[in-house]
């Protein structure tokens, strides 16, 4: 769900002694034994100005430790050397094959971080301060590997001062979606505008398109990757929507233009809607209007489909992992536990206009309408869910599906070939035994 699977002053947080020891749960250190960690960090659309922040308000906490932070957009081929010569920074939030280096032992877990008092919430551990779910995409033998600092949604944003203009109404059914496109062309605007040279934004659509058609039994088939899921009817359906999306209502030449370049089409309004991430407006804010009011609505339900309509595709993104061969992985978790702490998480919101897994971390807080928006997406669902197979099996998601998408999104093959293309490849990961697969898990608990 975060910006980088598609391609500031701190708030302040006392430094004192009873939330030292409220979330403290390493060996005390003095400033006569200073420990250093390392911490890498992706530098996207978000930034590290917070990240840096919080590391400065971490070392006031602890006078012992310093906490040497950096970013890169391109952190994730900086530090897989190092990975492979044993020798990676304590802290890292990056893209790497990371179920290879959790089956082989070289990620540290966090379960003892998690059951230690938080930061910030007296009486409650660190898990007990996270939103339900958000721990699951990466379990192993019962272990947790990896964190999420952003909690993201998917859906289609719009702007309200043009849905006034015209009258227009959010839709909630994908008719009501479709009948508001043909309005949108008669009015002579794009209905949709696209990020067509990444087509993987597409997957997110398809897969919410997806949930809305079949329970979730059948949905989490195709995240455990069982043999034939991809070929359900209902999938097959999912695609041929998207297709028609794609063919009858893109803006033109959306397929020739880059995230940014579409994203703009929609901001100056001669393209009505965009499906993203709640990334959009920190990413395109000094292309916004100064009265541009952003909003979102769910992917809608289908007609005829048996999924629920209140489920919202909603996740965790930009994921830190410990390194087992860090100096001083201990240390790196009780800072990342820091980081997903309520004070940070707050000042979090008030610089990039988004979530974090702590709860409750937008309460008390002004918000602009876009975020409020989506927090009411999300307070009014029934669930949230998410895909993993984008991490899990990263070369068949990078190379097979996104050259399947674009094909499908440009008309070359229909729904029917998508689904026969991505279960052939998924016939491949399957039948590789140097690929691991996670045992089924069926659907979440809520």
């Amino acid at each position: 769900m975060d910006r980088r699977t598609f391609l500031t002053q701190a708030s302040g947080c006392a430094a004192s002694a009873s939330l030292i020891a409220a979330g403290c749960h390493f060996e005390p250190i003095t400033k006569d034994n200073t420990k250093t960690i390392e911490v890498a960090v992706f530098e996207g659309g978000f930034g590290i100005e917070w990240h840096k922040d919080m590391a400065r308000q971490y070392e006031q906490l602890h006078p012992g430790v310093k906490v040497n932070l950096w970013g890169d957009p391109r952190v994730d081929e900086k530090i897989k050397p190092r990975v492979l010569r044993r020798n990676p920074p304590d802290l890292a939030s990056c893209t790497l094959p990371v179920w290879k280096l959790i089956t082989a032992g070289r990620l540290f877990p966090l379960d003892d971080a998690l059951a230690s008092p938080a930061y910030g919430a007296e009486g409650k551990t660190w898990k007990e301060t996270l939103r339900a779910g958000v721990l699951a995409d990466y379990v192993y033998d019962d272990k947790t590997y990896a964190l999420p600092s952003n909690l993201g949604v998917w859906a289609c944003w719009y702007s309200k001062k043009l849905f006034r203009e015209h009258g227009w109404s959010a839709p909630s059914t994908w008719d009501e979606l479709t009948a508001l496109c043909e309005k949108m062309l008669a009015a002579g605007i794009a209905p949709l505008a696209f990020q067509g040279k990444y087509p993987q934004y597409a997957w997110s659509t398809i897969l919410s398109c997806y949930q809305r058609l079949v329970p979730f039994e059948k949905w989490y088939d195709i995240e455990d990757f069982k043999k034939g899921a991809f070929l359900d009817p209902s999938f097959v359906k999912a695609a041929d929507l998207m297709q028609e999306l794609a063919v009858k209502y893109f803006q033109k030449g959306a397929l020739a233009m880059t995230h940014t370049e579409s994203q703009m089409e929609w901001a100056n309004g001669r393209a009505g809607m965009v499906f993203c991430g709640l990334w959009l407006k920190k990413e395109m804010e000094k292309a916004l209007p100064d009265d541009f009011e952003m909003g979102c609505f769910p992917v809608p339900m289908v007609t005829g489909g048996t999924g629920d309509p209140k489920a919202i595709y909603s996740g965790g993104g930009e994921s830190f992992f410990v390194f087992k061969d860090g100096k001083h992985p201990e240390i790196a978790a009780d800072f990342l536990k820091f980081l997903l702490s309520i004070e940070p998480a707050r000042d979090y919101v008030k610089r990039n206009d988004s979530l974090t897994p702590v709860i409750d971390c937008q309460v008390g807080i002004k918000i602009s309408s876009a975020l409020q928006s989506a927090v009411d997406a999300i307070e009014g669902s029934t669930r949230m869910y998410s895909d993993r197979l984008n991490t899990l099996y990263i070369e068949w998601h990078r190379t097979l599906v996104q050259q399947a998408q674009a094909d499908l999104l440009r008309g070359a093959i229909t729904g029917q070939q998508f689904a026969d293309r991505l279960e052939a490849g998924a016939e491949a990961v399957r039948s590789n035994p140097n690929i691991y697969k996670p045992p089924a898990r069926g659907v979440p608990a809520l």
